[in-house]
This record gives structure tokens, C-alpha cells and sequence, in this order.
């Protein structure tokens, strides 16, 4: 049975607490003020990043949130094992996001980084497979 997408989430976080602090706190550093609404097939969750924690909840009023992202586990899959770019996926309408640019452009790296732990980091990658 999948992993359900906020529990995805929450351990991703705990893990990152653990065994990468320095780049949990550059993402936070970075991502600061965002409000994102994370659609994973019929999942919904809510990423908030304020100052010093993000948190990851089930709903947020509308006008808070500045960034939605809407994808496949298929396509979340094929990003992380490299079939597929970021930009591919978004190109052919496998990955919807929305959002002013600039917030898009900080996501971006953001998720850059998030990605290259998930292809170098054993738990990450474990945890990611437990998702599909």
C-alpha cells in the first residue's frame, strides 16, 4: 500500500531534520513565505514555510497559498529517476504549476535540491519508494 502524501511529507522533513539540517535550513532560508498547495494524484497537502520550520497541513485558506504543483506519482517517478526533466514534465502538461514567476523560480531550486538528495540519500530514496 502507498504511502499517503501528507505522511510523505512529515517523514521527508524528520529526515532532513536528522540527517541534513544545513540544507533543511537553506531550503527554509529560501523558500521563506511560501504557501504551497501539493496535488499527488487525489492527494492534497499543504507545505508552509515561515521562518524557521516548514509545515506540512491539510488545508490553508486560498489567498495564502502562492504556489500550487499538480502531478502523477507516474510523472513524480520518472523526474526522480532521471527518465524525465522538470521542464519536460511541465512542458507536456505531466506537471501543472502555478504561481507568480519568481516564487516559481525559488521553488525551482528548491526542488532541484530535494531531488538530488532523493537520487543520493539511501533513507530518501526508500522513504520515495514507499510513496509509489
Amino acid at each position: 500500500m502507498p504511502l499517503k502524501l501528507k505522511q510523505f511529507l512529515d517523514d521527508l522533513l524528520e529526515i532532513m531534520r536528522e540527517d541534513y539540517q544545513q540544507q533543511l535550513q537553506e531550503i527554509i532560508k529560501d523558500a521563506r513565505g511560501i504557501t504551497c498547495l501539493q496535488t499527488l494524484d487525489n492527494e492534497r497537502a499543504v507545505i508552509q514555510i515561515d521562518r524557521r520550520r516548514i509545515k506540512i497541513s491539510g488545508k490553508a485558506p486560498k489567498t495564502q497559498i502562492n504556489v500550487r504543483i499538480t502531478l502523477s506519482r507516474n510523472c513524480l517517478f520518472e523526474i526522480l529517476e532521471g527518465r524525465i526533466t522538470l521542464e519536460q514534465a511541465f512542458y507536456s502538461k505531466e506537471l501543472e504549476v502555478l504561481g507568480d514567476p519568481v516564487t516559481l523560480l525559488r521553488c525551482y531550486r528548491i526542488w532541484e535540491r530535494i531531488m538530488s538528495l532523493a537520487r543520493t540519500s539511501a533513507r530518501i530514496t526508500f522513504l520515495t519508494y514507499r510513496l509509489r
